[in-house]
């Protein structure tokens, strides 16, 4: 019987990402607004890209982890936005939120 350390890999690189995102989305929106929404789009979209070029299955699944969380954190961005509006989300007072 051998071990594989594969899944183990993976869930840490999906618990870090999901991490870093939830703290990234929030500290972006505070001090840039919904500008780097794009970018990270962008960004995800060319690190999911790359995971199709790699030779190693596990690189490859890391960088598609990545690749896709940094795609959602693009949109989280835009929700963010939104929970501002409703005041579940703490204001920028320098950067004031429109209200609809």
């Amino acid at each position: 019987m051998s071990f594989s350390f594969t899944g183990l890999i993976l869930a840490g690189v999906t618990v870090g990402t999901i991490a870093i995102g939830h703290e990234l989305v929030r500290k972006l929106n505070y001090h840039f607004g919904t500008r780097p929404a794009a970018p990270l789009f962008l960004l995800g979209a060319a690190v999911l890209g790359a995971s199709l070029w790699c030779a190693s299955n596990t690189l490859s699944a890391a960088l598609g982890i990545v690749g896709l969380t940094t795609i959602v954190d693009g949109y989280e961005i835009l929700r963010q936005e939104k929970r501002i509006q409703k005041g579940h989300a703490p204001e920028n007072p320098k950067r004031p939120v429109r209200r609809p």
